[in-house]
């Protein structure tokens, strides 16, 4: 079965008032346990919300992420860390693109090769970010 990693940008849908058809579609016809989030999405979400000034939107989000429809709490048991495997997948990634010159987004690149060294396939809405790592876009009609 294969495992699929989600990026930032398919978490954050969930925070929409009008979420993607097709992306809830794609997710609702996989099992849970096929589903992962890494530590640096958790990372950038939580930052984003930081960096909003205090008010309503602010306030929304920390209660939707500290909840139980939170990232933690859905995917509790299945957040993948950049542990010293996936440093390594990051390292010759990085030096690949560079080597091809064509370099990487070092942010992105994180969430690749988490997925890489856990045996995922990333799903984003940016595939060209993740060129090469094997992504794609189930929102796409």
């Amino acid at each position: 079965m294969t495992r699929f990693l989600l990026d930032t940008n398919i978490i954050s849908e969930f925070t929409k008032p009008v979420r993607s058809r097709q992306l809830l579609a794609w997710l609702g016809d996989r099992d849970d346990e096929d589903l992962f989030i890494s530590t640096f999405s958790i990372a950038e979400i939580r930052r984003g919300i930081l960096i909003l000034p205090s008010g309503k939107r602010r306030r929304d989000l920390e209660r939707w992420f500290e909840g139980p429809d939170g990232p933690q709490m859905l995917f509790a048991g299945r957040v993948l860390s950049f542990d010293e495997r996936a440093a390594i997948v990051w390292a010759e990634l990085m030096a690949e693109g560079q080597t091809r010159g064509r370099p990487r987004s070092a942010l992105d690149t994180i969430i690749g090769a988490i997925a890489l060294a856990n045996g995922c396939v990333v799903v984003t809405k940016n595939e060209k970010d993740f060129s090469g790592i094997g992504a794609f876009n189930p929102a796409k009609p």
